[in-house]
């Protein structure tokens, strides 16, 4: 599945690690929020450091205040 990000928006994500050599393989983890960047975000594991497959994405309504 791919999901289609806005730029510069804030998302509530679920992502999966798919590294088979890291003990969180297979697991999701919820990721909320999620910056979008410029429409390409990436969520990292925090084990093995390798990048997770983001499965879903919701925009988060209202958008989060930047300080």
């Amino acid at each position: 599945m791919s999901v289609t990000f806005e730029p510069a928006k804030w998302y509530a994500a679920t992502a999966r690690d798919n590294n088979e050599a890291c003990e969180n393989a297979g697991r999701e983890f919820e990721v909320n929020p999620l910056y979008s960047n410029g429409g390409t975000p990436q969520v990292e594991c925090g084990l093995c450091g390798q990048p997770m497959e983001i499965l879903t994405a919701t925009l988060l309504e209202p958008q989060p205040e930047m300080p």
